[in-house]
């Protein structure tokens, strides 16, 4: 990845930390979600709409790839939010964030783009630090800790996510490529992704918190609504620029290292030696991705 990726990839880091830490801050994450994404909706109609019509710059291909991102994100949401239900976030955010890393690489590799040794190295070590953040200690190592009903929400969080993010990089390589294009792209993504998940909610008990259970209400979720929407924007920019999403994906888990570190120090979190050593080796990972891996 050339220095400007990177650059835009990690600025989308700290926002994708961001919104997520907002999100668990109330532990109301599914209110939260809804109400992010319909100011999303509502703020980016008319101006999506209207330069859509005017540059026609999505392809039958990318209608048909953001239909599909949109739901697997719908579905993502839903699923986070549900982990999020009944675990901490220096839990459920890395583990989720974590398994789709080898699996992009994978899907890569399939697609005639195969990752240099270097490169999956740096995907291996970031996969690594990612599944040593649930534990607790690392002299007492359980796999136990992976075996919970909480485990089943973050597999299907990082299934939602796999079938997103190679939808939308194949999207990305057909589009108009520009930043406009992305974010035109990013706003229909966001938008489908509210009927999906707005439908699950509906008919699970997620749907039973009330707008006056939260002290952040509407001014956090709309602080979130910019940071998810820019946060997924660059990314979507970056595939335009980058042959490798396996490579932008695994430079995204750098957010991890953020979210962790926020989590532990503000919401007490437990298990700060092997997050910190987990969140190394996701570093590492990274220079690895970033110095040797092209």
């Amino acid at each position: 990845m050339t220095p400007f990726v990177i650059l835009i990839v990690l600025l989308s880091t700290f926002m994708h930390a961001g919104w997520n830490l907002l999100a668990h801050y109330d532990r109301s994450e599914s209110l939260f979600y809804r109400r992010m994404l319909i100011f999303i909706i509502v703020v980016g109609f008319f101006p999506t709409l209207l330069s859509e019509i005017q540059t026609r710059s999505l392809p039958p291909l990318a209608w048909l790839c953001v239909l599909g991102s949109g739901f697997s994100a719908g579905l993502y949401l839903f699923f986070l939010a549900k982990a999020f239900e009944s675990a901490d976030f220096s839990v459920v955010y890395p583990v989720a964030r974590s398994l789709p890393v080898i699996f992009i690489g994978i899907i890569d590799t399939w697609r005639g783009r195969p990752l240099t040794v270097w490169g999956w190295v740096g995907i291996g070590l970031v996969s690594l630090g990612c599944f040593l953040v649930p534990q607790r200690s690392l002299r007492a190592f359980s796999w136990r800790s992976y075996l919970t009903p909480t485990s089943l929400w973050m597999l299907l969080t990082a299934l939602g996510t796999i079938g997103y993010t190679y939808l939308d990089k194949i999207a990305a390589e057909v589009v108009q490529q520009s930043p406009a294009t992305a974010a035109r792209y990013g706003y229909i993504y966001f938008a489908v992704s509210f009927i999906p998940y707005a439908l699950f909610l509906r008919y699970s008990h997620l749907s039973k918190p009330q707008e006056t259970t939260t002290r952040g209400g509407w001014k956090l979720a709309i602080l979130g609504a910019i940071l998810s929407f820019g946060a997924y924007w660059l990314i979507l920019w970056a595939y335009q620029l980058s042959p490798y999403a396996s490579y932008i994906v695994a430079f995204r888990q750098f957010s991890i290292v953020i979210g962790s570190a926020v989590a532990l120090t503000y919401y007490k979190e437990s298990g700060v030696a092997v997050r910190l050593s987990g969140a190394l080796l996701i570093t590492a990972g990274l220079i690895c991705i970033a110095v040797l891996g092209r």
